[in-house]
């Protein structure tokens, strides 16, 4: 498995193939690909770029990425994806950011011991990416209380809050222009930057 960092817009489309229950993220500071194997892949994706990013993309991608006509080329087949940003939440340390979004492909189910390891250590090779292009103390990340979690907690991550809505939170979709908040328990997941 290689680890890549992405374009943002480049993540949005491949969330939008696969994540399951939320929509992609508004904005990143960083984002990554887990890729595996070194045959070319082809993903197709439904939605439209802006204008500028085919061109800009195509020129700018690491060897491993390549746009043409609304189609994403792969060096390997996309095991993953993940995004980290500033929380979402409040925090006092400004140096606290969120893996704001992660998702593993459908088609992605580790069947031996060494395919098990690969979500934990993806995630850790993206954060040890991440800290050395920006200050680190903690990171943070959710995930619906019905996952289990454990490939965080192999990533070195520890179960911090469970967060319950309560019937009446109407989240951030009492102002105007925001989309309807994703309102059910969630499990916080904490892990420290040293």
């Amino acid at each position: 498995m290689k680890v890549v960092p992405i374009k943002f817009s480049l993540a949005k489309a491949i969330y939008g193939i696969y994540h399951r229950t939320n929509n992609p993220p508004h904005g990143h500071k960083k984002s990554y690909v887990a890729l595996q194997g070194d045959d070319w892949e082809f993903l197709c994706y439904e939605f439209e770029l802006e204008d500028s990013a085919p061109d800009e993309w195509y020129e700018d991608q690491n060897d491993d990425i390549r746009i043409r006509d609304e189609i994403i080329y792969t060096r390997g087949c996309v095991l993953g994806v993940l995004t980290i940003g500033r929380p979402v939440a409040r925090f006092k340390d400004k140096l606290t950011h969120e893996i704001t979004r992660i998702c593993f492909a459908p088609y992605f189910k580790p069947k031996s011991n060494a395919e098990r390891k690969l979500p934990s250590k993806f995630v850790r090779e993206c954060i040890k990416d991440f800290k050395e292009e920006y200050p680190v103390s903690d990171i943070v990340t959710y995930i619906h209380d019905t996952q289990s979690g454990k490939y965080l907690e192999y990533a070195g991550f520890k179960k911090d809050k469970h967060i319950v809505y309560s019937e009446k939170n109407k989240g951030w979709s009492t102002r105007p222009n925001r989309a309807t908040s994703d309102l059910t328990s969630k499990f916080r997941f904490v892990k420290k930057a040293a």
